[in-house]
């Protein structure tokens, strides 16, 4: 059974594509052949226009806002290995030019490309049977094959997005290249499968069985994924807020930029894709920590430390320096309350008459998955736009961990004991 038929027999009415069905004529039933599973070479294909499709996707605009406004003493291909080099970026890779470092990633943009590369592996996914002996306890072999090609099909798809970027100004640190080369790759394809577990869980070999994850982990899991949405929903409120009461300074950075017609929309653009690593620093200056976009200028509840800051538009949004008022600090309660969100979503995990030590183990591991995947990102997304002042921006990911742990765990045992509190009455 393919992974198609595996996905209709989940609607009702279907019937199984492996039975042969009953003719209402009184005839014998036609022996129907079974098709041939789709060969290995078809994923890789489909690996390689997907990685390539990904590629365009920034490809393209770089492209496009060089052909409008051209760079005086610049060629094509350089502005195409820039593009490349931009791509990679997304991906996770590090670039350089000379000593200057960039590695701040865009999540947006690599949410994008995750995306983009899992529509590919579900329709590499498409005509592979599920039957068959569990390669190493993982997934079927013609599944596990497919995936494998399909993966080295979207692995030549970045080397040739590197071999792309030599034109160009930047360099990729060979280091960085497993970011491109395994993390996207591993979402899209675990996302591409997640449907087809959810309707035939026996596609997942023992090693992979979910029966293997402690239980308090797994109750953990759900309530902490919303918990992460609830606080980037926070952040944005927060950003977007900033923007607006900012649009003046906002402006006329972008106006000294100088950036016109299709290279004003690339700028755009790119601002856009790093929102939520924005988010990232919002998160990390409501539970304490803060964070810096230069050195020695930390942005955290006692005030905003000078700096002098890139010529991006929606940087202008930033305080300006000097000490905030003692009732920023009040901003903490934005987290504790998401925290308290993520209690009463972690009791919808165990039953209603548990008792109180598994509700609020429930509550305090979907907080420390919060927190992680939290801090998981800015691990991924931070780092250094630039040299000297520019080396290291972000949110200090140490603090960062232990103070959401602690204010989301806060806000979530408050709701658990007001849960108990209701069922004593």
């Amino acid at each position: 059974m393919t992974v198609v038929d595996r996905l209709r027999s989940a609607f009702p009415g279907s019937t199984d594509p492996g039975d042969d069905a009953e003719p209402t004529d009184g005839s014998t039933p036609d022996t129907i052949e079974t098709a041939e599973p789709a060969p290995w070479w078809r994923a890789a294909v489909v690996g390689l226009v997907t990685g390539l499709a990904s590629l365009l996707v920034v490809l393209a605009p770089v492209v496009l806002a060089w052909l409008t406004d051209p760079i005086d003493g610049s060629t094509l291909w350089q502005a195409v290995g820039t593009g490349a080099a931009f791509w990679l970026l997304s991906s996770g890779a590090h670039l350089s030019v000379g000593p200057i470092a960039l590695s701040l990633v865009p999540l947006l943009a690599l949410a994008l490309l995750v995306i983009v590369a899992r529509r590919g592996a579900r329709e590499a996914l498409a005509e592979v049977t599920t039957e068959g002996e569990h390669w190493h306890g993982l997934l079927p072999a013609p599944l596990a094959t497919a995936l494998g090609a399909w993966w080295g099909g979207y692995a030549v798809a970045v080397a040739a997005a590197v071999g792309l970027s030599i034109p160009g100004a930047f360099s990729v640190s060979a280091l960085s290249l497993a970011l491109p080369l395994v993390l996207v790759p591993l979402l899209s394809a675990a996302l591409a499968v997640r449907p087809l577990v959810r309707d035939e869980p026996d596609v997942l070999g023992p090693v992979l069985n979910p029966d293997r994850v402690p239980d308090l982990v797994r109750r953990g899991i759900r309530p902490g994924m919303a918990g992460v949405r609830a606080l980037f929903a926070v952040a944005a409120v927060v950003v977007l807020s900033a923007v607006a009461l900012s649009w003046g300074e906002v402006s006329t950075i972008s106006a000294e930029v100088g950036a016109a017609g299709v290279g004003s929309v690339v700028l755009a653009l790119a601002q856009l894709a790093y929102l939520p690593n924005i988010a990232v620093w919002v998160i990390s200056f409501l539970a304490g920590p803060g964070f810096q976009v230069v050195e020695g200028g930390a942005v955290t509840w006692s005030g905003s430390e000078g700096g002098l800051l890139p010529m991006v538009p929606v940087l202008a949004a930033l305080p300006q320096p000097g000490a905030f008022p003692w009732f920023v600090a009040l901003s903490v309660l934005l987290v504790v309350g998401v925290g308290s969100f993520i209690g009463r979503r972690a009791l919808r995990e165990v039953a209603r008459l548990s008792r109180l030590r598994t509700k609020a183990a429930a509550a305090l591991s979907a907080c420390a998955v919060t927190a992680v995947v939290v801090v998981a990102l800015d691990l991924v997304a931070g780092g250094a736009a630039g040299q000297f002042r520019l080396s290291a921006v972000g949110a200090p990911d140490l603090s960062l961990l232990f103070a959401l742990f602690l204010e989301l765990s806060l806000g979530a045992l408050v709701a658990v004991l007001r849960d108990a509190w209701t069922l004593r009455r």
